[in-house]
């Protein structure tokens, strides 16, 4: 008997402990999923609103969305401080020395930027932080170099240099410029989704319209071969045309249903968003590059004795976009003034 009561106990207490075990998972998908659910909306908001029709949407798409914030997270930490944008800086730090030509380039980049002058006009700012996205350029160019005491002329060097300079995401600090990118980058791979979706259904529209277009064509000839078209011209060359476009529209109808697969419903337009956070790193590539270069921004190879600075320079690649990344900050006074006409 005792041994009978013994087995029930253990049932029980495994019962029990499993049970607990499911309450305690429960309560912790639910508490991520609510430390997660303003991050879910916006991706939501940025790539298919009509998702949230699916059931249990938020928690489909909880761990792609941690994966894309994580994923930000570990770009961002390859950032380096804000570095210092002023006519000092300019002539002391070589970094910054290379991305301007002068110290007018620099003050143009910052003035003209609308959304950096309202950040000082509406708010008593003292400084900004913001994200400074560049191109780099390298060409090839021919110069003299100094080989021991010789001169070496028509030398290949490679010029390097920095252009299309733009700002983004003005902030009071560089902890809330950083927390402000980690959701514009989740917003951004949201995006890619969304032009993900987009090109789905303009593959599913084409197919559709060249569809149509066969099967008028097909119409057309057949009801020729109704008229008086057979006394005009041969039948055989007639059906060879009818055969061609019957092979087409086949083969057009096989492709359509092959694109509509993927956004047959709701479900799917869900899944390519979840495939695409889950895997951030295709659609957002970061980079480091080691740059070594002269005061005239000509690129030197390690092992040369010629005088210059090594940068140390972070690389965006979207879609085969390539950008370079910095965070920086300037003050007000940094700004150029702002010319007004007077009208008479």
């Amino acid at each position: 008997m005792s041994d009978g009561t013994g087995l029930l106990q253990q049932v029980f207490d495994g019962l029990t402990a499993f049970a607990q075990q499911h309450l305690t998972e429960h309560r912790q998908r639910q508490e991520r999923l609510a430390a997660l659910r303003e991050a879910i909306e916006q991706a939501v908001d940025a790539s298919e609103p009509r998702i949230r029709l699916v059931g249990n949407y938020a928690e489909k798409l909880v761990d792609a969305v941690e994966t894309a914030l994580n994923y930000s997270g570990r770009v961002l930490q390859q950032l380096p401080p804000a570095v210092l944008l002023d006519a000092r800086a300019w002539s002391r730090d070589p970094q910054v020395n290379a991305f301007f030509a002068t110290v007018d380039d620099l003050r143009a980049t910052l003035g003209d930027d609308p959304a950096i002058r309202a950040f000082f006009t509406d708010g008593d700012h003292a400084a900004c932080f913001a994200l400074m996205l560049m191109l780099k350029r390298e060409a090839e160019t021919f110069g003299a170099v100094l080989s021991g005491d010789q001169l070496v002329r028509d030398v290949r060097r490679i010029q390097v240099s920095f252009s299309r300079h733009r700002l983004f995401f003005p902030a009071v600090s560089e902890a809330q410029l950083r927390d402000e990118l980690k959701q514009r980058m989740l917003v951004f791979l949201a995006t890619r989704a969304l032009e993900r979706i987009n090109d789905l259904r303009n593959r599913r529209s084409a197919l559709e319209e060249q569809r149509r277009q066969l099967q008028a064509q097909l119409r057309a000839l057949r009801g020729h071969a109704q008229g008086l078209r057979p006394l005009l011209s041969t039948n055989d060359a007639d059906e060879r045309r009818v055969a061609v476009l019957e092979q087409r529209l086949l083969q057009t109808e096989e492709e359509l249903v092959a694109a509509r697969k993927p956004l047959g419903n709701l479900d799917d337009y869900l899944e390519q968003i979840r495939q695409v956070l889950s895997q951030p790193e295709v659609y957002l590539q970061v980079r480091s590059l080691t740059l070594r270069l002269n005061r005239l921004g000509v690129k030197l190879p390690p092992d040369s004795s010629e005088s210059g600075e090594t940068l140390s320079l972070i690389e965006f690649d979207s879609m085969g976009e390539q950008r370079i990344g910095v965070l920086v900050r300037f003050v007000r006074e940094e700004l150029p003034a702002v010319i007004t006409t007077a009208s008479f």
